[in-house]
């Protein structure tokens, strides 16, 4: 009995300290991915000739109040512990380490690198990152005339659950989940062409994917994008159909669309030459299998 217990009391120790070690692992592989500070090199805007009003537009074109809040003084994105607290922080120059500068905010917005140096997990910079210099000029501008409020919410912490996560490379920040050559770009013409609508789905590529076919979900809980080439169901629908799915949220078939994950009430915000200009160049596809629904 005696031998059976030291035994168990062997194994049982062995155990805890395979689990003890493999916590540490994980606490410390997380840690150096969450403090990691990259290095980008500056891109200076030029401010000069910045419009408030398209940058007004843009602050909701862009979801940034979908996430940030109406008044864009931040909200809760995920508040469930054991796996993180992620608020999407205030952008007013009220903020808890006082306003951005512009080139700040070029690094926050295109590269998704915060403040502190740290990268950004819930920002999507792996679709800003095509913006033009004269959008994120324009945005910037607007978000610096906006009313300080002061932040009343925490700062970002992961739990032990969304830093396995994080260690085990299941979620990562919004910088590594770019195209190698993503890049911004120059608009074109503004008209209702596919050559304007490819310029503005790449903003859809963080979740649909490079070639819009459908992709992974980008965090845990997400579902994954859907195809929006001829190979998917949107071939089922009109112009009219899907123009008001984007604007009310709801598609032909009843489905109500969620928009933490897609973005729907943004497109209140888009035109119609933007909107026409969308639906050309998804209809120009090739229809290209989902490598995740299909």
């Amino acid at each position: 009995m005696t031998t059976w217990k030291r035994r168990a009391g062997i194994t049982l120790g062995g155990l805890v300290l395979l689990i003890l070690l493999a916590a540490g692992a994980v606490y410390a592989v997380s840690s150096m991915q969450l403090n990691e500070k990259p290095e980008i090199e500056e891109h200076a805007l030029d401010m000069a000739a910045a419009d408030l009003a398209e940058g007004e537009r843009l602050a909701g074109a862009l979801g940034c109040r979908d996430c940030h809040g109406e008044n864009l003084a931040g909200m809760m994105l995920i508040d469930e512990m054991p796996m993180a607290r992620l608020p999407a922080p205030n952008l007013t120059p009220g903020r808890r380490n006082g306003a951005l500068t512009p080139d700040e905010w070029e690094l926050a917005i295109r590269h998704g690198i915060g403040q502190d140096g740290r990268a950004l997990f819930i920002m999507p910079s792996q679709e800003y990152v095509y913006l033009s210099d004269r959008e994120i000029a324009d945005l910037v501008a607007y978000l610096a005339t906006l009313p300080a409020i002061s932040d009343t919410l925490p700062a970002r912490e992961f739990g032990p659950v969304g830093r396995g996560l994080v260690a085990l490379g299941k979620f990562k920040p919004s910088r590594e989940r770019m195209l190698p050559d993503a890049n911004h770009m120059d608009p074109p013409a503004k008209e209702p062409t596919a050559e304007f609508g490819f310029y503005l789905t790449r903003l859809c590529t963080g979740c649909h994917g490079p070639e819009l076919a459908g992709a992974p979900a980008e965090a845990p809980g997400a579902p994954p994008g859907a195809n929006l080439t001829p190979a998917g169901n949107l071939k089922n629908w009109t112009y009219d159909q899907f123009a008001r799915t984007l604007k009310t949220g709801v598609t032909p078939e009843g489905k109500h669309l969620n928009p933490m994950y897609m973005p729907w009430t943004a497109f209140s915000h888009a035109t119609d030459t933007e909107m026409r200009a969308i639906w050309a160049y998804l209809t120009s596809l090739e229809p290209v299998a989902s490598p995740v629904l299909d």
